[in-house]
């Protein structure tokens, strides 16, 4: 099964697709998961611009998307020779558009054949995925996402804390979507630890993404999300994305710390 099967993807016009996402993709502020929607997004950009290699995301969650069917809309700014830049707005069943990004892709054959040595990975080990400790759900918040992806803790190092995510779909070419999902949920843990369990509602509106890497889709990914700056209620995070020692994204994330609900 691939990422579009397992959305159940359908395209309806040129620039136009539907894709039905499940309460099983929803995190913890009652909406689909802000990295299911970014990956989305990816696809749909992939899709529309005769898939070309995704190279960057920028992703701005303007409101939560509730459980259903959604219209994704995808407006090409640029096709380059070598470059492609997409705007793509994610509409819910009322038409209220709740995502709005953009995506860079890339001509592969393009590129030149050169390159370095790869950044080696943090300092400190991290439990093996096998033996992470499996998310548990906050008493009183349901948070359906770990049932469906598994996240676990790995443990920390300098890049800060690991998180383990599978992978829902086991085909094609969508490593990038596969890590917009993984990034997007190890954005919570470093700002929940610094919060030091305090009821405070955390979620993060924003994500970028810059893919360093392509390739083979493996069955889970590691995240190691570090809190970079937390100030007068925001807070900044620094990410990056790894199938074993192999650099797949890098990232940053902003999330808001909320005053509770009166």
């Amino acid at each position: 099964m691939n990422f579009e099967q397992r959305l159940g993807a359908e395209q309806t016009s040129d620039n136009q697709w539907l894709y039905r996402l499940g309460v099983e993709l929803n995190g913890g502020f009652g909406g689909t998961n802000g990295g299911v929607l970014a990956a989305v997004c990816v696809n749909a950009a992939r899709r529309a611009s005769g898939n070309r290699q995704p190279v960057g995301l920028d992703a701005r969650f303007i409101r939560g998307f509730k459980p259903g069917t959604c219209k994704v809309v995808t407006t090409e700014l640029n096709k380059g020779r070598t470059l492609s830049t997409l705007s793509v707005d994610v509409f819910d069943e009322t038409g209220r558009l709740t995502t709005r990004c953009t995506v860079s892709l890339i001509d592969p054959d393009a590129l030149a054949a050169v390159g370095s040595q790869e950044v080696a990975p943090a300092e400190g080990s991290l439990t093996p995925f096998d033996e992470g400790k499996i998310w548990r759900e906050p008493q009183g918040q349901p948070i359906p996402l770990i049932e469906t992806f598994k996240p676990r803790f790995l443990g920390r190092n300098s890049q800060g804390i690991a998180t383990g995510v599978n992978v829902i779909w086991d085909e094609g070419n969508s490593l990038e979507e596969a890590c917009c999902i993984a990034a997007d949920i190890s954005v919570g843990p470093p700002v929940a630890s610094a919060l030091a369990g305090k009821r405070v509602p955390t979620p993060n509106p924003d994500l970028s993404l810059r893919f360093t890497s392509s390739g083979d889709l493996p069955a889970s990914l590691v995240s190691t999300c570090r809190l970079e700056s937390l100030n007068a209620g925001l807070a900044t995070t620094r990410l990056e994305v790894r199938n074993g020692e192999r650099l797949l994204a890098v990232g940053v994330s902003t999330t808001t710390c909320l005053k509770p609900a009166a």
